[in-house]
């Protein structure tokens, strides 16, 4: 029997001694990332707890003025409602629907929507401030056709009083004090702007966002009373006419939102009713209607654009009887990517991100100007209505601002001398009546510290119009008329020019209005 032949396996080669096995050191990239999920962690669930606090402490919604409805109240607790379920369900939509700033985070919601280009919701009107709608304004009683009390007492027939700097005016023959330097560059938008900041529409009509203030309407009676008292110290060949200039929440208001503002054109009207059957009312809010498609206001400023100034100033001129020339005669001369009033109050990122051109007309007929102070002083003379051109404000391109009296000389040959008394509205009608009257006279009723009755008399003025924008009309704005009927009564009023005195230079960009 044969032996197998044992067949040598080769020798392994040599491997080398087994080492200790090391400890891993720990991947820095993977502890710091676990630190930083961590802490968001903690600062999400921060953010939240904060939130979910806010949120149970903080008042609660109770109405929707964007989507028009009154938000869910908090339900009644019973065993049936409980046991089926309706009482909790009822809790969870209270909670969902009365969110703190229902409107604002709806708002944001929309903003971010716009951000990153997604479809917005058809809710495209903003409120800045707290709106309310006009209650009963169609059950208010008729206005009496008997006019106001028109003695002096009664320039706080409307149950206010006097604007802050009224009272202290020199009631009695004299010089009154010149004025002191005030802080704020725009005096005639803190005074109009105050009460209305917090009661802003924004809202997007035909590709473009615009700014309007709500109207809430008022009785008109220290306007009435003034204008009464002014036609019974003057002479009866005087016409004194009374023309307010409505906001833009006339023409421009969504229907659905109507209920929140007051209807301007009845509110003149009922004002109109209070007046002395000699004055001579003129509701213009038909003529500005007519044009509502035209750019008649601004929309980024409180003011109307000078188009809108233009349908104004035809309406009176066509009631005076006056000839009045064609916007076809002007020069337009435009402000590009301006930004006013509607903005700088609001803040709204709308409106920032869409400028308007504010367009305005040189006349075209000769004429000359001559600016005055507060207190009829001659400061400088001039071939023009216009100031430096503002993107940012723009409306202060007329008149070197509100605080001065402004006399325009033009050629028209018809004996009549207009004086305009008006608030910053009534600035943008004034170069169109260069082709109306011989002579045109221009004060602020807030500022000119000269008796208005005596100025009539002395200046030979035949014609006084009233162009106030409807808060001056309802507001303490009007009791400023009454104060310069009764400042430095008896006085004589004797103007300057050409006997000049020394010449102050005119107002820097952004000095006036």
């Amino acid at each position: 029997m044969e032996t197998p032949e044992i067949k040598h396996m080769p020798d392994p080669p040599d491997q080398p001694a087994p080492q200790p096995r090391r400890r891993r050191r720990p991947d820095r990239r993977r502890v710091l990332s676990n630190r930083m999920s961590i802490l968001c962690l903690l600062i999400l669930t921060l953010a939240f707890a904060t939130a979910a606090v806010l949120l149970l402490v903080l008042p609660r919604s109770t109405e929707s003025l964007i989507e028009k409805r009154k938000l869910a109240e908090f339900p009644k607790f019973t065993l049936e409602s409980y046991f089926s379920g309706d009482f909790t369900a009822g809790v969870a939509t209270y909670y969902d629907d009365t969110v703190p700033n229902h409107d604002g985070f709806k708002n944001l919601g929309n903003s971010f929507k716009r951000l990153f280009g997604l479809p917005k919701s058809e809710d495209s009107v903003q409120f800045v401030g707290k709106i309310d709608k006009i209650k009963d304004r169609d059950q208010s009683p008729a206005p009496t056709a008997a006019p106001v009390n028109s003695s002096p007492d009664a320039s706080g027939a409307s149950g206010s009083s006097l604007p802050a700097g009224a009272a202290g005016r020199n009631m009695t023959p004299g010089p009154t004090a010149a004025p002191g330097p005030t802080a704020d560059p725009f005096p005639n938008h803190a005074a109009e702007g105050k009460d209305i900041i917090e009661n802003i529409m924004i809202i997007k009509q035909d590709g473009h966002w615009r700014g309007i203030e709500m109207f809430a309407g008022g009785s008109g009676d220290a306007y009435a009373s003034a204008l009464n008292d002014l036609r019974q110290k003057v002479d009866p060949s005087v016409n004194i006419w009374s023309m307010p200039a409505p906001l833009p929440c006339q023409f421009y208001t969504p229907e659905e939102y109507k209920e929140y503002v007051a209807d301007q054109s009845q509110c003149f009207d009922s004002v109109h009713q209070k007046l002395d059957p000699a004055i001579k009312p003129l509701n213009i809010c038909s003529a500005l209607s007519a044009h509502s498609g035209e750019p008649i206001y601004c929309r980024t400023d409180h003011h109307w654009q000078p188009l809108g100034a233009y349908y104004a100033a035809q309406a009176f001129a066509n009631a005076a009887g006056v000839p009045f020339a064609d916007i076809s005669t002007y020069t337009p001369k435009k402000i590009e990517n301006s930004m006013g009033t509607m903005y700088s109050w609001s803040k709204s990122a709308d409106l920032l991100s869409d400028p308007e051109d504010f367009i305005y007309y040189l006349p075209g007929v000769p004429y000359s100007a001559v600016y005055y102070d507060q207190s009829f002083n001659f400061s400088w003379d001039d071939d023009d209505l216009f100031g430096a051109e503002v993107p940012e404000d723009p409306y202060i391109v007329y008149l070197g601002g509100d605080q001065y009296i402004v006399k325009i000389t033009t050629e028209v040959q018809n004996g009549r001398k207009l004086l305009v008394m008006k608030d910053s509205y009534g600035n943008a009608t004034v170069p169109f009546y260069t082709s109306s009257f011989g002579e045109i006279y221009v004060a602020d009723i807030r500022y000119m510290e000269r008796n208005l009755v005596s100025m009539i008399r002395d200046l030979g003025i035949t014609d006084v119009v009233f162009t106030v924008s409807a808060f001056s009309v309802v507001g303490d704005n009007a009791n400023y008329i009454q104060a310069i009927i009764d400042q430095n009564a008896g006085e004589s009023v004797t103007d300057p020019y050409p006997q000049p005195g020394p010449t102050t230079a005119p107002p820097a960009a952004g000095a006036g209005d």
